[in-house]
């Protein structure tokens, strides 16, 4: 699926579901941005702290905790939750997601292509 109907897809599916979507005011668009901020960070937290458990796991001998191998899935579904969050705050921001991601790659491409081993 491409990343605009993916995107048309979540925000559809958020507007059945009674989530804010459509704002009259820059007002209430600041107010559901730091919600949905608040929600990636969530998420992200959620992903630091299985990484975390792997961690301990991996360097402590004592510690009873996930290999990556077992935890991948759940930290692909944390993963996926964060890109749901970064989607909405594009569709709250009026941006081209997609668009803004290449743009970005074109100028990492300046900023870091000259430590590429040639």
């Amino acid at each position: 699926m491409e990343l605009s109907a993916l995107i048309e897809s979540q925000l559809s599916a958020d507007i059945r579901r009674g989530f804010e979507a459509e704002f009259d005011t820059d007002e209430q668009r600041v107010a559901q941005l730091e919600k949905d901020l608040v929600g990636l960070m969530g998420e992200v937290g959620e992903f630091a702290n299985i990484l975390k458990k792997i961690r301990l796991a991996a360097t402590h001998a004592k510690y009873e905790g996930p290999s990556l191998e077992t935890a991948a899935p759940v930290l692909r579904e944390e993963l996926a939750d964060a890109f749901i969050y970064l989607m909405r705050l594009s569709v709250i921001l009026k941006a081209d997601l997609e668009a803004d991601v290449v743009q970005k790659m074109r100028a990492n491409e300046h900023r870091y292509g000259p430590l590429e081993e040639r």
